[in-house]
């Protein structure tokens, strides 16, 4: 009996080491390659606010149905951590958890959803991420508010990677493979912190910006 039993834990092992998640690993951008400012006077002076994604990307072509997030934090003198501010080209906005502690295991969930498309042929995908982690209005708040340190990300419910984040106040990617949208379905996105950078100030952790490059488009 124990020979089986040892036999058994063995082979158990064995299945959760092959389905291990694959890990990976963000890259140091730099955030002048991924904003812009409406335009510029004479001599240089930039006009308007400071856009993220100016000009043609993926979102020519792709969309995100809906967002949601396991928690928020509650609005305050007007301002609001809502997760669609993660996905809104804003650095100056953010998703902030609800909860008291770090806000590990909360997390924040996008819907792609082209079932109801009829001319969808299936061509769209993401596979790349393009994060500003923490609160990125300014350095100090920043620093003050906790940033992700790694995301456990689930496809469809379903682990798929682990997302080793950079503590960074500029703009990283993430390489997630090749993710295509299929006819007729809906494909939802799932993002959980697991670590986090703590802030000086507040455990309140924050993400600017999850957004996303992909293919489909042009």
């Amino acid at each position: 009996m124990k020979i089986i039993i040892t036999i058994f834990f063995l082979t158990f092992n064995t299945i959760l080491f092959s389905q291990e998640l694959k890990k990976i690993q963000a890259v140091q951008e730099k955030d002048s390659d991924f904003f812009g400012y409406d335009d510029y006077d004479t001599s240089g002076k930039p006009i308007g606010e400071l856009l993220f994604l100016k000009g043609c990307s993926w979102y020519c072509g792709g969309s995100v149905k809906s967002i949601k997030a396991s928690s928020e934090l509650k609005e305050n003198k007007g301002i609001n951590y809502s997760p669609k501010n993660a996905h809104d080209f804003d650095k100056n906005t953010a998703w902030v958890e609800g909860k008291s502690d770090y806000g590990i295991g909360e997390f924040i969930e996008y819907t792609f959803d082209f079932s109801e498309i009829k001319e969808y042929n299936g061509s769209l995908g993401i596979n790349r991420i393009l994060l500003a982690n923490g609160y990125k209005k300014n350095k100090l708040t920043w620093q003050n508010n906790s940033r992700v340190k790694q995301l456990k990300v689930y496809l469809n419910d379903k682990p798929y990677a682990i997302l080793n984040l950079l503590d960074t106040f500029e703009i990283q990617t993430i390489n997630i493979g090749e993710i295509k949208f299929p006819t007729n379905k809906v494909t939802k996105l799932k993002f959980e912190i697991t670590q986090v950078y703590k802030g000086i100030k507040f455990k309140d952790t924050a993400i600017s910006l999850l957004m996303f490059e992909g293919v489909g488009v042009h």
